[in-house]
């Protein structure tokens, strides 16, 4: 009995000390000291603080961010760029830079002077002579019969007539690197200054003579409205024009002939026969001469006409034009302006224009019948074949080619095309309107479509438009037949010339109007 109450006892205390251990064991669970306690992230605190943003908005201010352009470093002027062409008036939309706006200063330039050239020659000699003030009694009622036009460079080579822009601002670019490479005005008036002096024409009027036969004698050298050319492309003062006070005031041409036309009565009588009448009343030849300096000899180029450039300048560290200062403007030029500044700087702003000799041609094959207003327009037509860039929706200002400056740079048509100039119905509507006067009422090519009078296809005569509508629309002159069937045109092309040219087609479209007599 002793036993099982000893043993009764051990049970109840191990039963009570279980339990104990249970309670302890629980309250070691929940209960945790400071040093167990979890760091509270702040980050977190904050963000739940905040109202909450919507994700959509924060990805777009995110992109946003990421789209925002990094503010340019400073241009930093160089020698081997053309610097300009970086760098953007006040104000300005950055549409243009200063470069671009400085070409088209110039380009202005070479087609005011390229057409005032080619206006003196589309003009009687009656009022050449008064533009360039000389006397113009003995020219009265004489016409060129022709007209030479020659383009040279400084070294005396032929040339078709080329924009020396390029070479000009590669030298300013040059200078002012050193003098002062912001200075747009600076550099603009020096461009012009050398663009001036590397540009100039020598205009002479021939002997007048007539269509059986030319009156012996020289050249007669008219005053210039431009620069003279070099000394030694003056004509030469003949012993002729020496001998008497009348050769020396209107030239031996014009004297021959009043001397001839101004026979004595005695010399009337002693003649035994009257001479016979001539019934062309006198012609005389125009010679234009024009000189465009470029970079092609050094001794007599751009370099030896710069005033300013050519003197050394210790307060701006210039040089002067050393071999290696020329070398710098001399690469700059040769550079592709259109890749590297976005200039399209073409070199030459006429193509394959016609030689009298080849005009003549075309206009022996015209009918002996034909009006003069009809003869006029053909032979103002051929005169301005490679004259006139294709301009897509040109239009003519005026009548002539002054004041349309064609050539000179605008803004790129729906091709690209960056010289001003003139669309195929354009081009129609402008030799109308300068060869005979008449304004045509309309200049597009569905307009013309109903102007004057329809006509059959055999009918055609020199001066008739034969045109096209619609997306593929065009209009052409006819010049003549040709024996395949075909004829020969006149047209302002888009097509690989992009210029005025003679094209033999069929032609064979819908549309054939005769509006003139």
């Amino acid at each position: 009995m002793k036993l099982g109450k000893t043993v009764k006892i051990q049970m109840s205390a191990a039963m009570i000390m279980a339990l104990l251990g249970g309670l302890l064991c629980k309250y070691s669970q929940s209960y945790i000291s400071a040093y167990d306690k979890p760091m509270i992230d702040t980050t977190e605190l904050m963000a739940s603080a905040l109202p909450k943003v919507n994700t959509n908005d924060e990805k777009a201010r995110s992109d946003a961010e990421e789209e925002q352009p990094e503010t340019p470093a400073p241009y930093a002027p160089s020698l081997t760029a053309f610097n300009l062409a970086f760098l953007y008036g006040e104000g300005d939309s950055q549409e243009k830079s200063l470069g671009e706006e400085a070409a088209e200063t110039l380009s202005r330039k070479d087609s005011a002077w390229l057409a005032s050239i080619y206006q003196v020659g589309d003009e009687s000699p009656e009022k050449v002579a008064k533009k360039l003030n000389i006397p113009d009694a003995p020219l009265k009622g004489l016409s060129f019969q022709k007209v030479n036009i020659s383009f040279y460079n400084e070294a005396g080579k032929q040339i078709s007539p080329q924009s020396n822009i390029q070479e000009i601002m590669s030298l300013a670019n040059t200078y002012f690197y050193y003098a002062a490479p912001n200075d747009y005005d600076a550099f603009l008036s020096y461009a012009n200054q050398l663009w001036e002096s590397s540009h100039t024409v020598q205009y002479s009027i021939s002997d007048i003579y007539y269509c059986d036969g030319s009156l012996e004698g020289n050249t007669v050298p008219l005053p210039e409205t431009v620069p003279a050319t070099p000394s030694e492309a003056q004509p030469a003062v003949s012993e002729a024009e020496e001998e008497t006070e009348a050769s020396k005031e209107i030239g031996p041409g014009f004297a021959l002939k009043e001397k001839e036309t101004a026979s004595t009565e005695a010399e009337t009588i002693e003649e035994t026969e009257a001479p016979k009448q001539n019934p062309c009343p006198g012609h005389v030849d125009l010679h234009i001469k024009a000189v465009i300096t470029g970079l092609s000899d050094s001794k007599k180029g751009l370099f030896s006409l710069d005033t300013l450039g050519s003197e050394k300048n210790d307060s701006i560290q210039w040089p002067g034009w050393t071999e290696e200062t020329k070398k710098y403007a001399a690469s700059l030029a040769k550079q592709d302006w259109a890749e590297a500044y976005g200039l399209t700087l073409t070199p030459t702003f006429i193509s394959n224009p016609l030689s009298y000799e080849e005009i003549q041609n075309y206009m022996d094959r015209l009918p002996d019948t034909l009006s003069q207003s009809r003869t006029k327009l053909i032979y103002y037509a051929l005169s301005s074949v490679g004259r006139v860039p294709y301009y897509w929706g040109g239009k003519p200002a005026c009548a002539g080619y002054e004041r349309n400056n064609f050539g000179a740079l605008a803004e790129p048509d729906e091709k690209g095309r960056t010289l001003k100039g003139l669309d195929c119905s354009g081009w129609i509507s402008w030799i109308y309107w300068s060869a005979i006067q008449k304004r045509l009422s309309s200049e597009s090519t569905s307009g013309l479509a109903s102007l004057g009078t329809p006509i059959k296809r055999e009918d055609l005569q020199p001066g008739d438009i034969i045109l096209k509508t619609g997306d593929e629309g065009h209009v052409v002159m006819f010049l003549c037949w040709e024996s395949d069937g075909n004829m020969t045109v006149i047209h302002e092309s888009s097509a690989l010339v992009d210029n005025v040219t003679v094209t033999k087609m069929s032609a064979n479209w819908p549309y054939i109007r005769k509006l003139i007599d």
